[in-house]
């Protein structure tokens, strides 16, 4: 990583920033609280520039005293940095400079402190207060809804809850809060509180980092995986320690520092001992003084770590001298704090770590190890004279002191360190009294004038004798007896643990283990010194410092892979640790086994872990070379050997068993002697057949040994027998089995119950290892089977270990049942359940069987052995170690389900070939092991709910109750619903946990009111309020935080199941939004809980939208005596005015000053969700920046001003007018809340157009973006980001231009259309899926994994992931389930695993092409509306018709997945041409425009194989909407009266290829057109009708329309006429008449219901015969054609009219008008029949004038109706009324009558017989000419008359005609034009023509 070159002053920036929030100041406390997470102090380069400052190095290499006192010239800085050309007043009342400086100065004066740092503290608490205040308590409102939905109003206070100070709040936030919180008293309280907390934190992250400096030179010891953090952590901690010794050069560095944290310590006492010395108001003085007492005891503690931290890890050598007279003066002046006392209950755990660092110090300063090295390699005679231990007055002060301490004291803090001190001082006597030896041996006499060095510092220790505290003894004597009874080792047990529990996290872990080397070393020496020898004590002691904080269950937790550097150190003295513990533990084996198992235990614990290899302590054991017994009573087979030796040397006379039966026993009785009794135990063993030889170990006759213990008899024995400690104590284990066939020979008793728990405990060990080995490989099926084997765990042994365990583990169920409360049996179940729960990743065929069958779990009425133990022992006593266990235990049989899930089905399949019964790889069905999970489940979350009130001495069990409860449920929810859309969970993969998650589901998401299920999460949350942020982070902490997350996690994973499940409103969800004050304070309290509580917040907002109808009742109104949905639960509604308000203000700064993207990243995922889900409150202030309450109240009050921080939404603006792709899902959130805001509150959104930077960002994105190929898969996912990224874009773009056209505004389109070609060329292009890998990947996976797809790895809304290599197929589950098989990850990215990454990474740029197409389209679209508005935007957007249509011709991507896509570039392609043609583009665009008919025609060709049945196809939509693409592309073909002469030189396309004017060839089209009409208008004709036939619902009337309008349109193009003869014959060949004159005939049956179905019915049955008229009209559109015409007379076309049932309506009395039912048939005689018959008389001429008056007299009765229409003395029912369809009638028919009747008048000439044309009946021409001519005559009447009759003609009395003189409306100009018509014809105003 790069180091960071911070810009300005990063710690102290300028007033104007701060107070504008575009710089946030990190305080001392966030920067430690991110450096307890590796993990946030990695990704956080706002804590890398902090810390790297050199003000911070400064400031922590100064940490004892941070702060410098004021001066002139820090006063003078001060007065600059606030002058008013600096920082000006808050215009609206967000800060007050003048309050801000007054406080700086007084704090200044108070704490003697520089003003500037002052300045940086008074600016903080400004800054903190929206969190200060929302921490400060709940309202009574928001207490009792979040006591309610907890639980504790009915629960009481339990031992879990206890009445938080959040909820018992003094004052709370009530009316007059807010004033008490910004009184100036209260102001002062939190600026000094900040003062302390500050130099506290200082201190701590300068220890922590002082630690980590030295891990590079431990890594020189420790091993190179010895790391902590971050190498630039390392780095800074150097660079402090370097500095903190620059004082001086030489020794007197460390002197220095040391001699400043001394004195530090010293004053920090004095100060404790001391009042408050600030001058405050009574009214805040007794919390001033508390704080400040708390905060000088933390501080002496953190001073005392650092000094440790020196001493230890950065003085090489010894401490100088005076340091340590200083130190141990201090300590006999203060009895080494042993009266040391804090006066607040809250304190006194400081107390104790005081007590602690004392010890260790104390112990650290005297360097045991370097004195007792030096000394024993003579290297003493290298001491410089001025080291400690060549200081004679030294030597005798601490001896002294010691000696006071251990006489008067007793047991204190300086123990441990008099205890090593008596060792020292005993080897100097030693070293002394070998000198002197030596030279006497020499002969040399002791010269007092030239005495060694040494010689005459000891003369100190001798001055010691006969003094008061030692007598006439040897000091050193009278020391360590002393220790001895104040039981020392007991007391170094306690300090380590104390040490391990306070310091047992991460962050301290070169503290903890420095701590426990030191004591370590403590003990080394006395042994080495033979001080003391192997005992219980000091057993008890190593054992606890080699554990470590390595508890069982934290243990098998941790992901560390490097060795423990103690067990190391151990492992590796040979000389003394080694030999003198565990040397003797294994001599003593197994006389005493428990001393071995413990550190066998804790040995195997801090081994790195290894494959296929054995644990180092295994194989010591594989190795064992001697073991210890009692020998049998009476026991004397064996003789003296050796005896010159008098050792008590022996070797045996015959074979001595280890084991023998229970019936031998039995049989032998008490008294028997021991020859007999070998001898009957010889017969035995040959009698018991049924078992192996192996079972017995037998120590063969002539093996040597030693008696060791000759006091009593029996006798102990030592006999040196090579062989397998492993083997020897599985059979010992064995014979603690109610049904083991065999004793130990020498007690004939079975092993002890402790015995047996502490083997079964290190056997659990020895497989953790192993299962941690696998781990570190990443190999679920690596296991050691070297180990195994040692063990005898085998798959086929029928009595081995597994067994053993097994039914040892059924028997004390069994105990505890019959006798609760035996603790010892209980230990023995714990240890039980370590060992079945790593077996069970190693084995798990082994546990499922046996979990089927046995007590543990209720079956069928029986066992349920957990729920009674819990309730009758763990219960009683407090203790939940066993109910942990079995959580653990379903914890790993959830995760054996899921991870074997494959491999069981392949084993499965491969079994049954064989004829097996299919049982599976776990050794039972599948059945089975489903209904133990879900016996399991049901039991644990009945626990779950009942829990709460339960007493728990250990609060740390709780802890681990809930976290490991809650995390398996939320594993077994995301297991059953986060992959495979299948709609049943059992037809999964995890389709194992169907039935435990489905009991989960409807365990926790239920509508109904029961509080229980919900209690424990709730009360999980509220307990974390209480928790203040430390600057020591204990084990417990650290539990509490992961208890924390784990609830938050599981109401996220709970919340989003019901949205997912689509279930009614659940009860959990209406609680947490009552727990809504919780989860904001939450929030607030740690950087830890931020992305849970935003994720749980979204889950929420999302899921309360998903059925408004399920809501509550406080969600709904009455309206009419019903409730209707209104909006969903408000998350601010649950919070008061208060804490809304401050949430809202900390929300706001979006994890400012860290600035963690994973934390912004979810808080804009939040506000996404917030504007798009009708979160109406929220969403204003997210867009205004205030909330509703405080816009109301600013329009009557001054000075409530909106918040601190700008709208988050001008925010957004503001960093997107700089896109930054390095963050890319921050950058895609940040849009998406962008656009969402635009489409749901696009009111409040006017000020986009404003921001100009902010569009002139996108655009410069889009321009900056190159369509270049992408060939890695970095480049690939950046891609994809890029792709989103501008679909974001060019939604936001779509949005702003729509707006600005709403208020005429056009100007935006001069700025986007520029930037636009990377869509132009990206937009529309072809995904980019890659067929052949996802089909032979999903292809692969079927084949390879039996009874897997690639579907069963797909990912649902349950958890959705980001573009990149788990982005669709959840590739870790894919791991879980599919990485037993070599194949799945193969070699050299060949493996499965390799191509599902690589799918993944193309489906994400895929996904990307989708959206960014998606985008495109609506921005294209808006671009359509204003399309006249700019020269070059038609242009684009028949570029991008063209582009589309292209597409869809060359996909070739499965239409399965794909064919929705092609429906998308369609529809976009339909709207843009329809907006072109709606506005008449010409110039250019008209002429690109026409070039799109042949794309147009080849995409319908290249996605239409047949045209003869394309209405009855599967792509009948598709091809309807291409149909309509290409009639609105004919348009463009139409002649246009402003045709240019490039428009000219186009249409001569349709006569030749005749070159233009630049000489280039113009493509003819005509062909094209001929081809359309063939196939698309007389095929698709023909086949819509016999479609209509056969499946009436497959066929639309629009269908019809569609088809004749593309004909008509065809028809319409000028040029067309010369190809007249071509397509009266493609219509001829295609029988169209015929078909279109049988869809007539037929219509009135298939007309259609008045009804949105549109199901056929018949016309006579009121039913709409739509299908006459269209069938009608496109027998109209052909007779437009004259040879067609021709050839319909010819074919007799009238006839087949007449007699059609249709046509019986107009032979009716008085006919058929236009206000007659069904309507639609006065529109076909008026539209289609009429208009008909005059194209027929064009083109024929007079031969067919008879025939039509014919056909004409058939209807005498419409004929007359028509005459009449007009008169108003007509008694026809519709005479008053006239429509534009009734004149146009009348128009039509007098047209007729004239041409006919003068066809007539000529008929000599035109050679036609006058007499053959009858006389028309009914029609009266007179009578109209009459009623046409007073209408005319009288037009205010005739527009008083004139009535629409259809919608066509609602919508013509609709346009208004200006200036009009026919009429004021465009309806009435028609209707008076065709009355004209009339008169026209039948010769008004003189004409006869």
């Amino acid at each position: 990583m790069a180091p960071i070159k911070p810009q300005g002053n990063v710690y102290y920036p300028s007033l104007a920033e701060c107070f504008s929030g575009e710089q946030q100041l990190l305080s001392w406390e966030a920067a430690y609280s991110a450096l307890c997470s590796p993990e946030t102090a990695s990704k956080s380069e706002t804590l890398r520039a902090f810390l790297s400052d050199d003000d911070t190095i400064d400031i922590l290499s100064n940490a004892l005293n941070p702060f410098n006192p004021p001066d002139q010239r820090s006063k003078s800085k001060f007065e600059t940095d606030t002058a008013p050309i600096q920082v000006t007043a808050s215009a609206n009342g967000d800060y007050n400079i003048d309050e801000i400086k007054a406080d700086s100065l007084w704090l200044s004066e108070q704490t003697k402190l520089s003003e500037p740092a002052a300045l940086r503290i008074a600016i903080l608490e400004w800054q903190a207060r929206p969190a200060a205040q929302l921490l400060s308590g709940l309202t009574e409102e928001e207490a009792s809804n979040v006591q309610e939905a907890a639980g504790i109003s009915h629960l009481g206070t339990s031992t879990f809850v206890t009445n938080t100070s959040i909820l018992t709040a003094p004052g709370g936030l009530v009316s007059d809060s807010s004033n008490q919180f910004d009184s100036p008293d209260q102001r002062r309280l939190r600026l000094l509180n900040i003062y302390l907390s500050e130099r506290t934190y200082i201190l701590r992250i300068c220890q922590v980092l002082v630690c980590w400096g030295a891990a590079k030179d431990l890594r020189l010891g420790y091993g190179k995986d010895y790391r902590v953090c971050d190498e630039w952590l390392e780095e800074l901690g150097q660079k402090i320690v370097q500095k903190q010794l620059a004082s001086s050069s030489g020794n007197s560095q460390q002197a220095s520092f040391l001699s400043q944290c001394l004195k530090a310590i010293d004053a920090t006492l004095a100060n404790l001992e001391q009042a408050c010395p600030w001058t405050v108001s009574d009214n805040i003085l007794e919390v001033t003084d508390e704080k400040w007492r708390t905060a000088q005891a933390t501080e002496l503690v953190h001073i005392l770590h650092l000094t440790v931290a020196h001493i230890d890890l950065f003085t090489p050598k010894f401490v100088p001298a005076n340091i340590m007279l200083e130190w141990f003066d201090s300590m006999a002046r203060r009895n080494f704090f042993v009266a040391f006392q804090l006066p607040l209950p809250s304190q006194q755990p400081l107390v104790q770590l005081v007590h602690l660092l004392i010890s260790v110090i104390s112990s650290a300063i005297l360097k045991v190890d370097i004195v007792l090295d030096d000394l024993e390699t003579g290297n003493y005679t290298r001491w410089d004279q001025s080291d400690y231990v060549l200081n004679p007055t030294l030597l005798e002060e601490i001896t002294n002191t010691f000696g006071y301490a251990e006489r008067d004291l007793g047991p204190n803090p300086g123990t441990p360190a008099a205890f090593s001190w008596s060792v020292i001082t005993y080897r100097l006597a030693a070293q002394i009294a070998a000198i002197s030896q030596e030279r006497e041996e020499q002969g040399e006499e002791k010269d007092p004038a030239h005495l060694q060095p040494i010689e005459y510092a000891v003369q100190g220790l001798e001055r010691c004798q006969g003094n008061e505290f030692f007598g006439q003894n040897l000091a050193y004597a009278v020391l360590a007896e002393m220790c001895s009874n104040h039981n020392i080792f007991d007391l170094v047990t306690q300090l380590v643990s104390v040490a391990m529990s306070v310091w047992g996290t991460d962050v301290d872990k070169i503290s903890r283990d420095g701590m426990r080397r030191i004591h370590m070393q403590l003990i080394r020496a006395s042994l080495g010194s033979e001080v003391v020898t192997y005992s219980p004590e000091i057993i008890g002691a190593a054992c606890t410092i080699l554990n470590g904080n390595r508890t069982s269950w934290a243990w098998v937790d941790t992901a560390e892979v490097q060795a423990d550097p103690i067990t190391s150190y151990f492992l590796k003295d040979t000389a003394v640790l080694r030999p003198a513990l565990l040397g003797e533990a294994q001599l003593r084996y197994p006389y005493e086994t428990i001393p071995l198992m413990k550190f066998c235990s804790a040995l195997i614990r801090g081994e790195k872990p290894a494959h296929e290899a054995l644990p180092g302590v295994a194989a010591i054991l594989l190795r064992t070379a001697t073991l210890m017994q009692t020998l049998p009573q009476g026991f004397n087979e064996y003789r003296l050997i050796r005896e010159e030796e008098n050792a008590n040397y022996i070797a045996l006379s015959v074979d001595l068993p280890q084991f023998s039966s229970r019936l031998a026993s039995k049989m032998l009785g008490s008294g028997r002697e021991g020859g007999a009794a070998l001898s009957t135990q010889r017969r035995m063993m040959g009698a018991t057949a049924y078992m192996s030889p192996d079972d017995f170990i037998v120590i063969p006759a002539e093996t040597e040994g030693r008696i060791v213990d000759d006091t009593a008899q029996p006798f102990v024995a030592v006999w040196h027998y090579p062989h397998s400690a492993l083997k020897l104590l599985v059979i010992l284990l064995s014979t603690f089995m109610v049904g083991s066939s065999q004793v130990e020979y020498a007690s004939q008793e079975p092993i002890s119950l402790e015995n047996a728990t502490e083997i079964v405990g290190f056997f659990a060990d020895l497989l953790n290892w192993s299962v941690r080995a696998s781990r570190q490989l990443d190999d679920a099926t690596a296991r050691s089977t070297e180990l195994l084997e040692a063990m005898d765990i085998g798959v086929h042994h029928t009595h081995d270990t597994v067994n053993i365990v097994l039914a040892i583990f059924e028997q004390e169920l069994l105990n505890q049942v019959q006798q609760p409360g035996n603790e010892a049996s209980l230990e023995l179940l714990v240890n039980c359940t370590r060992f079945i729960t790593a077996l069970i990743e190693i084995s798990p065929a082994r546990v499922w069987p046996w979990l089927t069958r046995s007590r543990l779990l209720e079956s069928d009425g029986r066992g349920g052995s957990l729920a009674s133990i819990l309730i009758g022992t763990e219960m009683v006593i407090g203790r939940y170690d066993f109910l942990i266990g079995c959580i653990r235990m379903f914890q790993s049989l959830i995760e054996d389900a899921v991870d074997r899930a494959v491999a069981r089905k392949a084993s499965t399949k491969a079994i049954a070939r064989f004829g097996v019964a299919p049982t599976s790889a776990s050794g039972a069905s599948e059945k089975a092991m489903s209904t133990t999970l879900l016996t399991f489940g049901r039991t644990l979350a009945s626990i779950f709910e009942s829990s709460l009130s339960w007493k728990y001495i250990r609060v740390e069990d709780r802890l681990q109750i809930n976290i490991g409860l809650t995390r398996a449920f939320t594993a077994i929810l995301e297991y059953a619903y986060s992959v495979d859309d299948s709609p049943q969970v059992s037809a999964k993969l995890t389709g194992l946990l169907a039935p435990i998650a489905q009991y989960i589901t409807d365990f926790f998401i239920s509508s109904a009111e029961n509080d229980l299920p919900t209690n424990p999460i709730l009360a999980s949350l509220l307990s974390a309020t209480d928790l203040h942020n430390p600057s020591i982070l204990t084990s417990s902490m650290e539990l509490w935080g992961r208890q924390t997350q784990a609830a938050l996690m599981f109401s996220n994973t709970i919340t989003r199941v019901a949205t997912l499940l689509n279930r009614p409103w659940t009860h959990l969800e209406q609680q947490l939004f009552k727990a809504t004050p919780l989860l904001a304070r939450l929030y607030a309290t740690n950087d830890m809980y931020k992305s849970p509580v935003v994720l749980l917040f979204e889950s929420l907002v999302r899921g309360a939208v998903r059925n408004l109808d399920s809501l509550p009742s406080s969600a709904t109104q009455k309206n009419g005596g019903k409730e209707t949905p209104t909006q969903p639960p408000s998350l601010l509604g649950h919070l008061g005015p208060k804490t809304a308000k401050n949430f809202l203000s900390i929300l706001s700064l979006l994890d400012r000053p860290l600035n963690i993207i994973d934390i912004q990243t979810n808080v804009w995922d939040l506000l996404a969700a917030v504007v798009s889900c009708k979160q109406q409150w929220f969403a204003l202030y997210l867009l205004t920046g205030t909330t509703p309450r405080q816009s109301a109240r600013s329009k009557t009050t001054t000075g409530s001003g909106p918040t601190r921080s700008k709208a988050l939404l001008t925010y957004a603006l503001d960093e997107l007018s700089s896109i930054d792709i390095s963050t890319p899902r921050k950058t895609v959130a940040m849009l998406e809340f962008v656009s969402l805001a635009q489409n749901n509150w696009s009111w409040a959104m006017g000020g986009l157009r404003q921001h100009k930077r902010f569009i002139q960002g996108l655009l410069g994105f889009l321009k900056g973006l190159e369509h270049k190929d992408v060939k890695t898969e970095a480049e690939i996912i950046q891609r994809a980001y890029e792709n989103k990224i501008a679909a974001l874009i060019s939604e936001i773009l779509a949005m702003y231009i729509h707006s600005s056209r709403q208020i005429g505004d056009y100007a935006p389109l001069k700025e986007v259309i520029p930037n636009l070609d990377y869509l132009e060329k990206c937009g529309l292009e072809l995904p980019s899926y890659n067929t052949s890998l996802h089909a032979n990947l999903r292809r692969n996976i079927e084949s390879r994994f039996q009874g897997s797809s690639l579907a069963n790895f797909k990912r649902t809304t349950l958890g959705p992931a980001q573009f990149g290599s788990s982005y669709f197929y959840n590739l870790d589950l894919a791991d879980k389930l599919l990485g037993f098989d070599a194949s799945w990850l193969g070699r050299r990215g060949q493996g499965f695993r390799d191509e599902v990454v690589r799918a993944n990474i193309n489906l994400s740029l895929v996904e990307s092409q989708v959206q960014l197409l998606q985008g495109w389209k609506l921005l294209a679209l808006e671009l359509g509306n204003s399309v006249t508005r700019d020269d070059h935007l038609p242009k684009i957007l028949a570029n991008v018709v063209r582009d589309c249509m292209i597409a869809n011709t060359e996909s070739a991507l499965p239409e399965a997945l794909f064919g929705r896509l092609m429906l998308l570039r369609a529809e976009l392609a339909f709207a843009l041409l329809q907006k072109m043609v709606v506005l008449k583009v010409d110039g250019e665009g008209a002429v690109v425009a026409r070039r799109l008919l042949n794309v147009v025609w080849t995409a319908i060709r290249s996605s239409t194989p047949d045209f003869d049945n394309v209405f009855s196809s599967d792509h009948v939509d598709y091809y309807r909407l291409l149909l309509r693409i290409l009639f609105l592309s004919l348009h463009f073909h139409l002649s246009s009266p402003t045709a240019s002469a490039q428009d000219q030189d186009f249409r001569q396309s349709f006569r030749a290829s005749i070159p233009s004017k630049e000489n280039r060839l113009v493509e003819a089209i005509s062909t094209q057109l001929l081809e359309i009409l063939s196939e698309v208008v007389a095929k698709g004709f023909r086949n819509l009708a016999t479609q209509l036939h056969s499946e009436p619902d497959s066929v639309s009337p629009s269908d019809f329309g569609l088809v004749t309008a593309i004909l008509q349109t065809i028809l319409q193009i000028p040029e067309m006429g010369l190809y007249q003869s071509q397509i009266a014959l493609v219509f001829s060949n295609s029988n169209t008449v015929r078909y279109a004159t049988s869809l007539f005939s037929w219509s009135d049956r298939l007309a259609v219901e008045n009804m949105p179905s549109s199901r056929p019915s018949s016309a006579s049955a009121g039913g709409d015969p739509i299908y006459g008229e269209l069938s009608l009209l496109f027998l109209l559109s052909l007779s437009s054609i004259p040879l067609l015409a021709e050839t319909m007379a010819v074919e007799g076309v009238l006839s087949q009219l007449a007699s059609a049932n249709l046509m019986n309506y107009f032979r009716r009395p008085g006919g058929m008008g236009p206000f007659d039912n069904p309507p639609r048939v006065f529109s076909i005689w008026a539209r289609g029949v009429l208009p008909l018959l005059l194209n027929l008389l064009q083109a024929v001429g007079a031969p067919i004038a008879a025939e039509i008056f014919a056909f004409l007299n058939q209807f005498p009765a419409q004929l007359s109706r028509a005459s009449n229409a007009l008169s108003p003395s007509s008694r026809h029912r519709d005479s008053s009324r006239v429509t534009f369809s009734l004149a146009s009638e009348i128009h039509s028919l007098a047209l007729i009558w004239k041409i006919v009747e003068e066809f007539r008048r000529q008929a000599t000439s035109l050679g036609i017989q006058a007499g053959d044309i009858p006389v028309l009946e009914g029609w009266e021409a007179e009578n109209v000419k009459e009623d046409v001519e007073g209408a005319l005559a009288r037009l205010a009447g005739l527009r008083d008359r004139i009535v629409p009759g259809d919608e066509r003609e609602v919508e013509l009395a609709g346009r208004l005609v200006v200036g009009g003189v026919e009429g004021e409306t465009e309806l009435e100009r028609r209707v008076v034009r065709e009355l004209k018509g009339v008169g026209e014809c039948l010769g008004i105003g003189g004409n006869s023509a």
